[in-house]
């Protein structure tokens, strides 16, 4: 029985497949997908073991990914979802962190500073590593609120973030689970 895409667009999963992997927007755009499914199936676990009482998903633009509900708070937090950059930080041409960039696709004519991320857009960023380890489902989590600021607009976010090697001794701010996290919150 052949997916639904294959009978809307008339090709193969192989065709759809290839045309995805031959096209860098497109890609890129299916990696943000699979990070948002990976974290997903994260959360779903923490619902799961009554850490999240729930929470919801969400496809819109200016708003982020998951908003989940921890049974050990009141508020609900929101979680944007990033995906490691391609470039990292290096010294002596060794990889030292991560790079993850938060910005929007596109800037308001009405407001030059939209394409950032105001500091109270989200609570938590996820960047999924899978780009860097090849392990889709390798994330590390940050606070917003321990998160660089931007050098000319305070009330917003930098753009780019160093995120440690997942190897690293010290990992500070970032958590290697979601639930860690959840405690300090």
């Amino acid at each position: 029985m052949p997916h639904p895409l294959e009978t809307e667009y008339g090709l193969t999963a192989t065709e759809l497949l290839n045309a995805i992997s031959k096209r860098f927007r497109l890609k890129v755009a299916l990696e943000g997908a699979v990070a948002e499914v990976h974290l997903r199936k994260k959360i779903e676990k923490l619902q799961e073991s009554g850490v999240l009482s729930h929470s919801e998903e969400h496809d819109l633009n200016g708003y982020p990914d998951f908003t989940i509900w921890p049974k050990k708070s009141n508020k609900p937090l929101l979680i944007e979802c990033k995906n490691a950059r391609d470039e990292d930080y290096r010294s002596k041409g060794n990889p030292t962190a991560y790079r993850v960039e938060t910005q929007k696709t596109r800037t308001s004519k009405k407001d030059p500073t939209s394409r950032y991320y105001g500091i109270h857009q989200f609570d938590i960023l996820a960047v999924c590593l899978g780009k860097k380890t090849g392990n889709w489902s390798d994330f590390l989590f940050a606070k917003i609120n321990d998160l660089t600021r931007h050098t000319r607009y305070k009330q917003k976010l930098a753009v780019m973030h160093r995120v440690p090697l997942l190897e690293s001794s010290n990992i500070t701010p970032w958590y290697k689970s979601l639930n860690e996290l959840l405690e300090y919150f």
